[in-house]
């Protein structure tokens, strides 16, 4: 397998914040940083095309315009995501799906409402109902995640520090 060195990736960078989604072709390289945000990447391995969205919270409790929160919620972040691939000529179902984040921010005292694992729940069933296995994960713990998703291999390059820790780069 040919791999490129992380900070390569990092050069070819198109950043995402909280609420963004991206779609792009294989000379895209989407990164992002998350806490308890969840991000989902969808890949298509003939095509090379892929997307990935980074949302905040599972879902619109309030009911607020999809105009007005964009990616914000997994819930329209997800349909955000299968409406460009298929604008793009890609039938989501073909789509390899890979699930991030959802981390403890505040460490285990903190457990009630945690959102992370909300975030990370609804990831999954998204994912589910849309017919996809989760083909690689990196989920929960206390700590956030560094992650570059190479939409030419679909490959997502991905450190996690624990709190107060430094941990070794993964790729899935």
């Amino acid at each position: 397998m040919n791999r490129v060195p992380f900070s390569s990736l990092a050069e070819r960078e198109i950043f995402l914040n909280p609420g963004d989604l991206g779609m792009g072709c294989r000379h895209e390289v989407f990164g992002t940083l998350l806490g308890s945000c969840v991000a989902i990447t969808l890949w298509h391995p003939t095509r090379k095309l892929g997307c990935m969205c980074h949302f905040i919270l599972p879902s619109d409790a309030i009911g607020a315009n999809e105009r007005r929160t964009g990616g914000r919620y997994g819930e329209t972040a997800f349909a955000m995501m299968q409406a460009e691939l298929v604008r793009n000529g890609v039938r989501p179902g073909e789509c390899v799906a890979k699930i991030f984040g959802g981390g403890r921010m505040f460490g285990a005292g903190f457990l009630i409402n945690d959102i992370g694992e909300r975030n990370i729940s609804m990831a999954r069933k998204m994912v589910q109902q849309a017919g996809l296995a989760i083909a690689a994960e990196h989920v929960g713990s206390d700590g956030y995640r560094r992650l570059y998703f190479d939409v030419a291999t679909g490959d997502v390059w991905l450190k996690f520090d624990w709190i107060d820790s430094d941990q070794k780069d993964v790729v899935l």
